[in-house]
């Protein structure tokens, strides 16, 4: 959907609160950087949250207003320019819960860019967390129903004990949907312990389980984006990719 990009605010201009900037750039072949592209989220429009534009100096600029699928699929190249990629894992993983994300949903999961600062490393803590006598048994319940919008709520409370526990009670002969829930819940989990889950979820029937296996097993997460075709996990790609990994 075409809009007006005349009043539209640009990086340096005044926007309403509802209006996010998310990432501005430009053309990769535009080297005198006379381009500039944007994204935006609109809080206030969630049948198509995002616009897009594109501005020539002090000129108007055109734009269009769409969804996370469509962004991802049909402009990704501006997308990554932006230095959006995060909103491509995000579209998958709106379709594979099959919910759509509100713009409040997207804006939570902006990364938060933590500056460097160079410092004498200090002893490292174990990371705390709530008791997991508190979180095991809403682990069970949103695993036992599937439920992989709680499952997306409760990523933020595995700590390592948590993680331990919840790899105790994976099996291999659990059926598919129960072990797609488990990793969808572990997905962001690093440490040894968790690879039997992700060497057995490369056989998932789910695609985006195959891809989440291949990021854990080979501690590489960049490699999602490369893995879609117009926005979506492609199923031939991420085959592939476990292949040369030598995973399969």
């Amino acid at each position: 959907m075409p809009i007006d990009r005349r009043n539209y605010p640009t990086a340096s201009s005044e926007k309403p609160a509802s209006v996010i900037p998310l990432g501005f750039g430009h053309p990769p072949d535009d080297l005198q950087r006379k381009t500039v592209l944007d994204v935006h989220l609109h809080l206030d429009f969630p049948d198509g949250p995002f616009s897009i534009g594109e501005h020539w100096g002090s000129a108007p600029g055109v734009g269009t207003q769409t969804t996370l699928h469509e962004i991802v699929k049909r402009f990704l190249a501006h997308v990554q320019a932006c230095g959006c990629e995060w909103l491509v894992p995000l579209a998958a993983e709106e379709t594979l819960r099959g919910k759509i994300f509100t713009p409040h949903e997207i804006l939570a999961r902006k990364p938060v860019p933590t500056p460097r600062v160079e410092t004498q490393e200090p002893p490292k803590s174990v990371r705390r967390g709530k008791p997991a006598t508190e979180v095991m048994p809403r682990i069970r319940d949103a695993i036992g129903a599937g439920d992989f919008e709680k499952l997306e709520g409760l990523r933020d409370e595995v700590t390592d004990e948590i993680a331990g526990e919840v790899i105790n009670e994976w099996h291999a002969g659990l059926p598919w949907d129960i072990k797609d829930a488990y990793a969808s819940l572990l997905q962001d989990q690093l440490a040894a312990s968790v690879h039997p889950l992700f060497r057995d979820a490369l056989n998932s029937p789910t695609v985006e389980t195959r891809a989440y296996a291949l990021c854990v097993l080979t501690g590489d997460f960049t490699q999602f984006t490369s893995m879609m075709t117009r926005g979506c996990v492609d199923a031939a790609k991420v085959d592939a990719a476990i292949a040369k990994a030598g995973l399969r």
